[in-house]
């Protein structure tokens, strides 16, 4: 059990340095932010207490958020799709695929299944972060446009990163 712990503080440590002191400093044309970081809450183990999972989410966003002056923001929206996560896992993947994993991640569920659920929780986190950024309806569409490339962007950068870094290869 200490070494779930211990994987989740790393990948903490990581995604949030990693947002704040790489992904943060790297401007897209102002059309693309990518955020890395709710792949922290996609990651969370599934057999932790839900508020365990929206702590957990509120304290990741809240670190972020801090860094760039938009705390609240990036807080509510991690919660947000921490709150809804597993509506989404329960929609997108069957009953019986789950219940024996720890975790979701790609090479468990599977790179259509893993895309498909990255990719809507991460269109949630920007549309609800992007929305509450801009709190107007005047450039909807330059808004829906950078919440879907963003979106986009994001996913990209998650499934990347795990192909990269942590998909465990069988021998």
């Amino acid at each position: 059990m200490n070494n779930i712990y211990v994987r989740l503080f790393i990948r903490f440590v990581f995604y949030l340095l990693f947002q704040v002191l790489v992904l943060d400093n790297i401007e897209l044309s102002g059309l693309m932010n990518p955020y890395f970081y709710p792949l922290f809450i996609l990651l969370l183990p599934l057999n932790f207490p839900q508020w365990a999972n929206l702590l957990l989410a509120f304290v990741m966003g809240y670190s972020v958020g801090s860094f760039s002056n938009n705390a609240g923001l990036h807080a509510f929206s991690s919660v947000f799709i921490a709150f809804i996560r597993p509506f989404i896992i329960s929609t997108i993947f069957p009953q019986n695929d789950t219940d024996d994993l720890e975790e979701l991640s790609i090479d468990k569920t599977g790179v259509l299944n893993f895309i498909l659920y990255a990719f809507v929780l991460i269109f949630i986190h920007h549309f609800i972060f992007f929305i509450l950024e801009v709190w107007s309806f005047t450039k909807f569409y330059f808004t829906f446009i950078k919440i879907f490339l963003s979106s986009i962007i994001s996913t990209l950068l998650i499934i990347l990163s795990e192909y990269l870094f942590w998909r465990k290869h069988s021998n």
